[in-house]
């Protein structure tokens, strides 16, 4: 909050550009998250591993902008619905974005894990500020 009381970026503001944040996110993710690099036959998933920190990242950055859960929870709700979007099936698509494999299921529910977790945590308390 600042001197006058108010949050810095009004919650309902904050939490829809945490939203569209995690929307691009989880547009990006469903590209990158394929990416591997090989050590002989040992496949290293540095796509999902770079994603999913940076969804960390990402939802962190809300709740501190916004001084609330609630700007971690639009940046994971963007993710979350965009990477199922990309997973499911539908009549009308042609191949799926984020195919079924062992690192795509780590990537989902690494990312549905970590996500989650990061926008539990309350942010860090600041002098004279009330957690919401």
């Amino acid at each position: 909050m600042t001197s006058s009381g108010k949050h810095p970026i009004p919650l309902l503001a904050g939490a829809v550009i945490g939203l569209l944040g995690g929307v691009l996110l989880g547009t990006v993710g469903a590209f990158v998250q394929a990416a591997r690099w090989f050590i002989g036959d040992v496949a290293i998933p540095w796509g999902t591993l770079v994603i999913l920190m940076g969804l960390v990242v990402a939802i962190r950055v809300g709740v501190g902008l916004i001084g609330s859960r609630w700007g971690g929870v639009g940046v994971f709700a963007g993710w979350l619905a965009t990477t199922v979007i990309f997973a499911t099936r539908t009549p009308w698509s042609g191949d799926l974005i984020i195919a079924p494999g062992t690192w795509q299921f780590f990537y989902l529910f690494g990312g549905m894990i970590l996500g989650s977790a990061a926008a539990t945590v309350a942010p860090r308390p600041q002098r004279g500020r009330i957690s919401v």
